[in-house]
């Protein structure tokens, strides 16, 4: 059986598997593996195909941060995180933090990958709406910020009405009005061309101006590599081997975990299918095959993180989903390089954007359940204490469980009690279900209002700065 990774729900809260304190050892552990390892990639040596990924990548990367240089010798580690570069919620933003925090006392490099090749699935926020006297009122309103025509990658992903991206703060802005603070996103909206190359301007001077200073780097980018074109041509090469490894280790997760999607964690490979993407120049993406251009494939999910943890970098930090892809991932890696895989983290929190909650909780919930259940089934507990007395008296005398006869007798008996105490109790119903209904509009309004996964550009800076700020120590 797999991990079970289970996203935190207490505010403020974190899952760190393993726990920061053990990252050190795994780092230098993994850099030995690795740079030991006998295997070749496309006639490479494994340590000469990494070297090469490495100032390949570096050097774009400097390019791509526009001039944030790392002070770090070349030869230190290299950490990775990587995300698409949506408007994120801030489980998924601390990565970028304790990938930062990470390398300061690694004396590493932090490099974070900035998933373009990923498409572009919504283009509207969430926002939670609520009348603090009616908990009823609750609910999710979306904002459009742009026109919406189907899924797109992100680096190909224009902005298409250009009106409703610059308007969208104002047009959003009543939404707030009840929140009690003002969000980044009124603040810090930007606007430009591209939409996914905005948001990751947006977070990225989010972080500088925090203190969080990581190189980055787009997967387009990574994909121009002569270090990326090696992995890919040794896996169209040899395409039959690893699509049988790569189908193998779906098949075991889903064996492993009970699942039954053929989605999850990703589609098995159809006869003669490469583990990539097709860039078509539309904005669109095809499978790729065995002949495919090497220079026009992107890496799918699974590919990118074998590429970055076998090829690329010392150690990765995933969220959980990630974290679930790479038990696969692992398994391909001892299957078809024939290598203990490296070891990774899986990080992610919980920050409940900071509005005021209604009164009621779960334990009022099944509080409220279980006296309105009461009054139909238990009246006596609401009633003198001789209709009580009854009842004990009646539950002393059960029958055994093979007197059949006898326990049918006992039964109807217990029924009659109950449904001769029930009119005494009457009076009591309407004011409990009453609170029921009171007590359950309140959590679920509460269940809306603590939702962990908006977006990042929705919180207030005093509350989520210094809630980032703590992964970078």
């Amino acid at each position: 059986m797999s991990a079970k990774y289970r996203a935190p729900t207490a505010n403020g809260a974190v899952l760190a598997e393993p726990h920061f304190a053990a990252l050190p050892a795994l780092v230098e552990a993994n850099r030995k593996r690795l740079d030991t390892a006998t295997v070749r990639v496309g006639g490479i040596p494994l340590h000469e195909l990494r070297a090469l990924a490495r100032r390949e990548v570096l050097e774009l990367a400097q390019a791509y941060a526009g001039g944030l240089a790392s002070r770090r010798s070349p030869d230190a580690p290299l950490l990775l995180a990587g995300h698409q570069p949506e408007l994120s919620h801030p489980g998924v933003w601390v990565k970028n933090f304790a990938l930062n925090g990470l390398a300061r006392k690694l004396d590493g490099i932090p490099l974070h990958l900035v998933v373009d090749n990923d498409t572009l699935k919504s283009a509207a926020l969430r926002f939670p709406v609520f009348d603090p006297r009616d908990p009823r009122s609750a609910r999710l309103e979306s904002v459009n910020f742009d026109t919406f025509a189907g899924e797109t990658a992100y680096e190909d992903r224009e902005v298409r009405d250009e009106e409703a991206f610059r308007t969208f703060p104002a047009r959003a802005a009543p939404l707030w009005a009840q929140w009690g603070y003002e969000p980044l996103l009124a603040k810090h909206w930007a606007t430009g061309a591209n939409a996914g190359y905005v948001f990751a301007r947006m977070r990225r001077a989010r972080e500088r101006e925090w203190g969080c200073h990581n190189l980055e780097l787009s997967v387009s980018a990574l994909s121009a590599t002569r270090a990326f074109a090696a992995f890919a041509a040794h896996i169209l090469n040899d395409l039959p081997r690893f699509r049988a490894c790569y189908n193998h280790a779906i098949r075991a997760y889903r064996a492993a975990n009970g699942v039954r999607s053929a989605n999850h964690p990703a589609p098995e490979l159809e006869e003669g299918e490469a583990p990539f993407w097709v860039r078509t120049g539309e904005g669109k993406r095809q499978r790729a095959s065995a002949t495919s251009d090497v220079t026009k494939l992107r890496p799918r999910a699974l590919t990118l993180t074998l590429f970055a943890r076998v090829c690329l970098g010392d150690f990765f930090i995933h969220g959980i989903g990630g974290g679930k892809y790479d038990e696969v991932t692992d398994a391909i890696i001892r299957d078809y390089f024939g290598i203990e895989p490296p070891a990774y983290q899986v990080l992610s929190a919980t920050l409940h954007l900071p509005l005021p909650a209604f009164a009621a909780a779960r334990a009022d919930e099944l509080a409220a359940e279980r006296r309105v259940r009461d009054l139909h089934w238990n009246p006596h507990k609401f009633l003198p204490a001789e209709h009580a007395t009854e009842r004990e008296r009646l539950c002393a005398s059960e029958p055994p469980r093979d007197a059949h006869p006898a326990r049918r007798e006992w039964f109807r008996a217990l029924q009659k009690h109950t449904e001769a105490l029930r009119p005494l109790v009457a009076d009591q119903l309407p004011a409990a279900e009453a609170q029921l209904a009171r007590v359950r509009s309140e959590c679920a309004a509460n269940a809306i209002l603590q939702r962990r996964d908006y977006s990042w550009a929705l919180y207030p800076e005093d509350v989520l700065r210094p809630f980032l700020q703590q992964f970078l120590g």
